[in-house]
């Protein structure tokens, strides 16, 4: 998959943009391609979901790429901006609607909307036979999927009054439509990701032909079915969580066996081929570095560069850092403490001339915010000599599914008796920690769980010894499912928005951010100043 949309990226970018600039006008030129001319075959209709893919990235560095790492990342109590550039990138609740962080998303995942519905109707319209019709359905299924993944994006980072577009641009108004009606957003999150679910192949049956490895499977599908469910709170501000939707999306994807727990933590953020969409990813984004700097070649990823070492070692910008409390809020005896952060006792880096640079090393180069760390998760261990890098961007992981699945049957009431009743949520949370537990022989050698397991406790005697970690006493499994969702999955995009989430329901969970000076009013993303300007039909939302 990687390669397949590197290799049609100009091709089909192309073609999701050259719908009728000038729909009031019967002109037409023969000769043009059009994409009334063009998808007349099931091999144009696969190229056409590939500038749909490309949004994840990012055309205009809003996407995976480069801008959403600040848009999900600075926000939450687990990272802190570091860069010195005062009028770019802000916090979310700080943002301006003229900052570049309030743009790039917009930008770049409207644009694989447009490319997403542009698919659906040629789709949807093409004369398909029985021998094409199952190729048809799980192209359909990925572009519903990815429809779904932009919305919900966007939702929650601007508010559900953004623009709906449900169909392919047709004429000039369609290019300024009005705010959604609130309670219109949610639910076509909602049908799209069961369409998707419905279409989609499970993951064996669609990665049997290894040019779709990467791709949207029904696993994907149902997996973010039951986020957007359990983040229906942040979509449709006062509604409550639909715990039976998502209850029985992830339910299918754990019966299905399609899916398990590396053995290594550390194997789901490589950029090792034989790693990369491994048993436990559901869905990541697919990076390649190619030859040009700068995003030029529109499928790299800038992470390394932007919250991956400290400043001054091996050239990185460390425009993000994790903070204290991303270091203290892995107990001790914890190994994914030092699979995800640069921090003391933990890896070293290797410069491009083999020296080795420890942790100490790094922070003694630090001319300011020395009491923060590095990200090492899905980052190099190595100087690389360029820009980007190509680690995939892992979305959604078996694990996630895992603590959605304990969180819903916790709030539905089954706590479960013990770590070992499997109809409660004690169960699933001890799954993740059981793993997290394994050594890894294939980590560096300096580094202890190399050789020994870590020590964390299971959550019943988690639950005993009710240590506070952060402000947050683990003597009820809702605070031991925020701890393990905060560790497990910290750097991947999701802190901020499961503290708010929660919030919604008790105000405790906000407090974290009320410290960063978050309010309600301010949760959201501003829309876009110059998306203002340009479309006289469309009216800001509560941060503009």
């Amino acid at each position: 998959m990687k390669h397949n949309i590197i290799k049609y990226m100009a091709a089909g970018c192309l073609l999701a943009t050259v719908s009728s600039c000038k729909p009031d006008m019967d002109l037409n030129n023969p000769s043009e391609v059009s994409t009334n001319t063009y998808y007349q075959k099931i091999s144009q209709l696969q190229k056409s979901l590939i500038p749909a893919y490309q949004a994840l990235i990012g055309r205009n560095q809003g996407g995976y790429c480069f801008t959403t790492l600040f848009t999900l990342l600075a926000p939450g109590d687990d990272y802190q901006r570091t860069y010195k550039w005062s009028n770019m990138y802000q916090d979310t609740y700080n943002t301006p609607a003229s900052d570049a962080a309030a743009m790039g998303p917009w930008q770049d995942w409207f644009n694989g909307i447009m490319a997403a519905n542009l698919a659906i109707d040629k789709m949807n319209n093409f004369a398909v036979n029985d021998n094409d019709k199952e190729t048809l359905n799980t192209m359909l299924g990925q572009a519903y999927f990815l429809r779904g993944l932009y919305y919900l994006n966007l939702a929650s980072l601007y508010g559900e009054t953004i623009p709906l577009y449900d169909h392919a641009i047709a004429t000039n108004a369609d290019y300024y439509p009005a705010n959604a009606a609130k309670g219109t957003v949610y639910p076509q999150i909602i049908n799209d990701f069961k369409k998707a679910a419905e279409l989609l192949p499970v993951r064996s049956k669609l990665y049997a032909d290894a040019s779709n490895i990467g791709r949207a499977t029904q696993g994907a599908a149902l997996g973010f079915l039951a986020k957007a469910c359990l983040w229906r709170p942040l979509i449709e501000k006062g509604k409550s969580v639909d715990y039976d939707t998502a209850i029985a999306a992830l339910k299918k994807v754990i019966e299905s066996g399609e899916y398990k727990l590396n053995a290594n933590f550390k194997d789901n953020f490589t950029n090792n081929p034989a790693t990369e969409n491994g048993s436990e990813s559901v869905f990541e984004v697919q990076m390649h570095n190619g030859n040009s700097w700068m995003g030029g070649d529109l499928s790299d990823s800038w992470r390394w560069l932007n919250i991956g070492l400290p400043d001054g070692t091996g050239g990185c910008w460390w425009n993000l850092a994790p903070t204290p409390m991303a270091y203290n809020e892995f107990e001790n005896g914890d190994p994914r403490r030092y699979m995800t952060l640069w921090c003391p006792g933990g890896a070293d880096f290797t410069d491009m001339k083999g020296n080795t640079i420890t942790f100490d090393d790094m922070n003694a180069k630090c001319s300011s915010d020395k009491d923060l760390y590095g990200t090492r998760k899905a980052c190099p261990d190595k100087m690389i000599s360029d820009t980007d890098d190509d680690f995939n961007d892992p979305l959604m992981r078996y694990s996630d599914i895992l603590l959605m699945y304990a969180e819903c049957l916790h709030f539905t009431g089954h706590d479960g008796t013990d770590v070992n009743d499997n109809t409660g949520a004690k169960y699933w949370i001890q799954q993740v920690r059981n793993r997290a537990n394994n050594i890894v022989p294939s980590e560096q050698s300096k580094l202890w769980y190399s050789k020994s397991p870590g020590t964390i406790p299971n959550v019943d005697d988690l639950l005993n010894a009710a240590p506070t970690i952060n402000g947050f006493k683990m003597d009820n499994v809702m605070n031991v499912i925020e701890h393990e969702r905060c560790v497990e999955l910290m750097g991947e995009y999701y802190r901020y928005f499961d503290l708010m989430r929660w919030g919604m329901k008790d105000p405790k969970y906000l407090e974290p951010l009320k410290k960063l000076g978050w309010n309600e009013n301010k949760m959201y993303l501003p829309f876009p100043q110059e998306e203002l300007n340009n479309n006289p039909n469309l009216k800001g939302n509560e941060a503009n």
